[in-house]
């Protein structure tokens, strides 16, 4: 009869546990690389967009504005007693 090793069911070998690490090793750092450069781009982003802010480049663009409407006006009626009888 044919021996059986000690583990029962599959189990990777060496060589393919020591490729799945580092091909998740491989993964997370271009996932960092990524998120570092993402964040580079918007504090860039953001820096650019404060200083026009504060220079009023964008107040005085050409940029059509949308026009905002004129606030409405209430005005109470007010019954007075004996009036309209």
């Amino acid at each position: 009869m044919t021996e059986l090793p000690g583990t029962p069911g599959f189990v990777a070998s060496r060589t393919e546990k020591k490729l799945s690490k580092s091909r998740t090793v491989a993964i997370e750092l271009m996932a960092t690389v990524a998120l570092t450069a993402s964040l580079i781009i918007a504090a860039t982003a953001v820096s650019l967009s404060n200083r026009s802010l504060g220079r009023g480049e964008l107040a005085n663009s050409s940029a059509p504005q949308i026009p905002t409407p004129a606030p409405l006006k209430y005005e109470a009626k007010r019954s007075t007693p004996g009036a309209g009888q």
